[in-house]
């Protein structure tokens, strides 16, 4: 129907204390009709049908949850050989908040009790194409830049070890020449 509007569900309407009460239960593996004795404790009336359907979309919203969860460590492991860096756990984490509500955004047929499925504009699919992009290209840009400062890291550190050997090696009464030949053995030219 065009003009129908959603409105929310009886359970939606629930204080979230109750929401959070019927979500724990299920997670306990309580029943729906446990779920429904301990509403009824409390003097709170439901139907068992919208019971059922809340809890159903509990459950798809759990296995998205778990979905999303699946995707983020498979992100993790396929970079986590890479350099751990801020900005890289920030996209890791960004991406992983992007795939998460995507997959949680859900809306529910009023008629069937169903959930629809998530559908994206050609705006949004150009939107995350070019995020992704970008990601991809910050990632490029950050390991570049740590492979940069690894690489001046070790020429210090090779020159400082040359500039060791050679005073130790000046120390023990070496020649000025057998001296530069080390130098250079080790950097390649003079200090």
């Amino acid at each position: 129907m065009a003009g129908r509007v959603n409105r929310p569900s009886s359970i939606d309407r629930l204080l979230p204390d109750i929401q959070e009460l019927i979500a724990d239960l299920r997670r306990k593996g309580r029943t729906i009709d446990e779920i429904r004795a301990k509403l009824l404790e409390l003097d709170i009336e439901v139907s068992r049908s919208a019971l059922g359907r809340h809890v159903r979309t509990l459950g798809e919203v759990q296995e998205r949850m778990r979905q999303s969860r699946a995707i983020a460590d498979a992100l993790v492991s396929k970079f986590g050989d890479e350099p751990d860096t801020k900005l890289g756990r920030a996209n890791i984490e960004l991406m992983q908040s992007i795939v998460m509500q995507t997959m949680t955004a859900i809306d529910i047929d009023e008629e069937t009790g169903e959930a629809k499925p998530v559908t994206f504009s050609a705006e949004d699919v150009m939107f995350l194409a070019r995020s992704l992009q970008s990601l991809a290209s910050a990632a490029k840009t950050d390991t570049d830049r740590i492979e940069r400062l690894e690489k001046r890291a070790a020429e210090r550190a090779t020159k400082e070890a040359a500039k060791n050997a050679a005073t130790a090696a000046r120390s023990k009464g070496l020649s000025k020449d057998t001296v530069d030949a080390i130098v250079f053995a080790v950097l390649g030219s003079d200090t």
